[in-house]
């Protein structure tokens, strides 16, 4: 039981840190070409 739960755990841990990480890979994104508008229209 114990172990079964524990992997759960990891499971649900690992797709949370993954959607993190996608969601902070679109917002880098969005920040890059938002700074290079940014310079290109100054």
């Amino acid at each position: 039981m114990q172990l079964s739960q524990t992997g759960s755990y990891s499971h649900i841990y690992n797709g949370v840190t993954h959607r993190c990480q996608c969601i902070k890979r679109g917002l880098t994104r969005t920040r890059i070409s938002e700074s290079y508008v940014m310079t290109y229209l100054s």
